[in-house]
């Protein structure tokens, strides 16, 4: 199984290289790093470059995350894509133990997040402890992005049939699943956490006003609508969005969360 990690990024140096050389520590080697610089103005380019001569540069300009992953898909030489965000890191057998999940004879896979939250302080795992799902994922979807996309692989072919992800900071991620999910199970790989995710200040989940919210929920709305979501599916997350949009901001998108399960939304 041919496996190409695609990693986004701009103006991210150092936590670029951080998350290369935990893909370049795995036990399990992926056949190729694409690197997709989109748009960086300082030295992240050339930074990876001298660090890691053999990873895979690609110069774009100002795609946004979604689109930058599609850029490095269409490269990609492997059967197999898995993806890290430059802010993220892939711990231990994180390869390994998706590779094991997909050879179950699911087209996408995925696995535990433990986030860092630097911004509000505390670690949390996504999805939660008993929140885990395997085969059909779109109900559970509608209701809430349980995974990221540090944290799955998925088939060319299947990434590819669904159009990718979308464009936007927020919420590219939550309709490409809402997507895949429409047509392929998903395949879990265990409890254990295989991606270190970290919310810092420059995280672009970081600052949930109601302007990028608004784009959130419209972006994903659109996608259970096109999937043919079940109405009440549709029903429940426009509840959701209807409160959302009635209480204002939040810190961060996990402060939202966590209000979303104080009212029952979720």
């Amino acid at each position: 199984m041919r496996i190409s990690c695609v990693i986004p990024t701009r103006n991210r140096p150092e936590m670029t290289c951080r998350a290369i050389a935990s893909v370049a520590a795995q036990d399990t080697p992926v056949s190729e790093i694409i690197v997709v610089d989109d748009g960086s103005t300082d030295h992240t380019a050339a930074l990876v470059a001298a660090r890691f001569p053999g990873v895979r540069l690609l110069h774009r300009s100002g795609l946004g995350p979604g689109l930058a992953r599609n850029a490095g898909v269409v490269e990609a030489c492997g059967e197999v894509v898995m993806f890290l965000d430059s802010d993220d890191v892939w711990l231990e057998g994180h390869v390994a133990r998706l590779v094991r999940t997909m050879a179950r004879g699911f087209p996408v896979a995925y696995g535990v997040t433990r986030n860092c939250d630097q911004v509000g302080g505390g670690e949390f795992c996504l999805p939660e402890p008993g929140m885990t799902l395997e085969g059909h994922c779109l109900a559970a979807l509608s209701r809430w992005c349980f995974l990221v996309p540090s944290a799955m692989a998925v088939e060319k072919e299947a990434c590819v049939a669904v159009g990718g992800f979308g464009p936007g900071e927020l919420g590219e991620d939550w309709s490409f699943f809402i997507r895949l999910a429409q047509r392929f199970p998903f395949g879990f790989c265990g409890e254990e956490p295989i991606t270190l995710r970290y919310l810092h200040h420059g995280s672009l989940c970081n600052g949930a006003n109601s302007e990028r919210l608004e784009t959130l929920l419209a972006t994903v709305f659109c996608a259970l609508a096109e999937t043919g979501a079940a109405a009440e599916n549709l029903v429940r997350f426009q509840a959701l969005a209807d409160w959302t949009r009635q209480q204002g901001d939040w810190q961060t998108i996990q402060q939202w969360y966590i209000s979303l399960k104080q009212e029952e939304l979720l």
